[in-house]
């Protein structure tokens, strides 16, 4: 292996054999903070969320490497491993490996010449939680230099491709009442699990909602995630309750997702939305996305999930996904990253910030 091979691997694995299981953050939050370079300043520090910039130049653009440093829970995939060109271990796509080149590339940075942008760098935890626990809305309230941002690149795994905006992400709950009753005599009662099952066929056989947006196509799609019902063996239950996951393109505002929801909800059933993540503005035509995507030959394709760059392009700031994880491997018991794939995003990065393709990319 190369230098520059050596040195994302070993980081990435460093940082695998860190637990930070989401709510459990504390010692990988303080390794990484001493990580960062002496040149880069906490212009916000939050609980979970911390923003760090430059000495900022005029009229310089802002670029922002944006990662979360959480986990979802270890499934026997620790510690980590270096094996057969790749990292393995919790988080070494979702999004260790992501965090290792944007830690790398600043700390190169902050001892090499000036580059064409000022580089910043976002750093959070609490990412594989539910919506109420992100960190990030409380950094843009706080934060004013935030918004001076020209580009943000979230290190989320995209297969080193640029995806660009991303879905919304409803999650709602369906609660069908009946009468509860002895189960040695069910025609006394009315049961609402027979209730929610008649209804179930009306969103298991949705198909896909193609949505064609700036060019890239996302899928609408509705999935029942669970079925809660019942309190004890013997009782017809006089509740059921069905989560609904609703991911919708960026063609549809939050409250038009809402809406669609509440005009599939049957008779008799009362629709609760337990929250509501909008989706991300879709991004390609900017000089800069264009740039990056030139940096690396990049291609832009959907991002067919939720993730923050929703945060960026909902306070106005234009941002993309891209980093070197591998989605089909993230969230697995066999989760790893290539090293190739640490390689060539952090090639990609640093030739898109040395500026030299803007005028070819425009």
């Amino acid at each position: 292996m190369t230098a520059l091979a050596d040195r994302l691997s070993a980081r990435t694995l460093e940082l695998v054999d860190i637990p930070s299981v989401s709510r459990s953050e504390a010692v990988i939050r303080e390794h990484i903070l001493t990580l960062v370079p002496s040149g880069l300043v906490a212009e916000y520090a939050g609980d979970e969320a911390f923003f760090f910039v430059p000495a900022r130049r005029r009229d310089v653009p802002l670029v922002v490497l944006a990662g979360h440093y959480d986990t979802v829970p270890a499934q026997s995939n620790l510690p980590g491993a270096l094996r057969n060109g790749a990292v393995h271990g919790l988080g070494a796509s979702d999004m260790k490996g992501g965090l290792a080149v944007a830690l790398e590339l600043v700390r190169d940075l902050a001892e090499g010449p000036p580059r064409p942008y000022d580089v910043g760098l976002v750093l959070f935890g609490r990412e594989e939680l539910p919506g109420e626990y992100n960190p990030l809305p409380a950094l843009f309230e706080g934060s004013s230099a935030i918004h001076d941002t020209a580009l943000a690149i979230v290190l989320e795994p995209t297969d080193g491709r640029i995806q660009a905006g991303c879905l919304g992400n409803v999650i709602a709950r369906l609660v069908f009442g009946g009468t509860s009753g002895h189960s040695a005599r069910p025609w006394l009662a009315d049961s609402a699990i027979e209730r929610a099952v008649a209804a179930l066929p009306s969103f298991l056989e949705l198909e896909p909602r193609v949505a064609v947006v700036d060019g890239l196509e996302f899928k609408e799609v509705i999935s029942v995630t669970r079925f809660d019902s019942g309190i004890a063996d013997n009782v017809i239950p006089g509740e059921a309750t069905v989560t609904l996951n609703l991911r919708y393109p960026p063609d549809r505002t939050p409250k038009e997702a809402e809406a669609y929801l509440r005009s599939l909800t049957p008779a008799g059933a009362l629709l609760v939305i337990s929250s509501n993540a909008a989706p991300a503005r879709v991004v390609t035509g900017s000089v800069l996305v264009r740039s990056l995507s030139a940096a690396g030959d990049l291609q832009i394709e959907p991002k067919q999930a939720w993730t923050n760059v929703a945060d960026f392009t909902g306070n106005g700031i234009d941002a993309v996904n891209f980093g070197p994880g591998h989605t089909a491997y993230a969230h697995r018991q066999d989760e790893r990253v290539e090293i190739a794939a640490l390689v060539h995003a952090y090639e990609t990065l640093d030739r898109f910030l040395r500026g030299a393709i803007v005028e070819d990319a425009a």
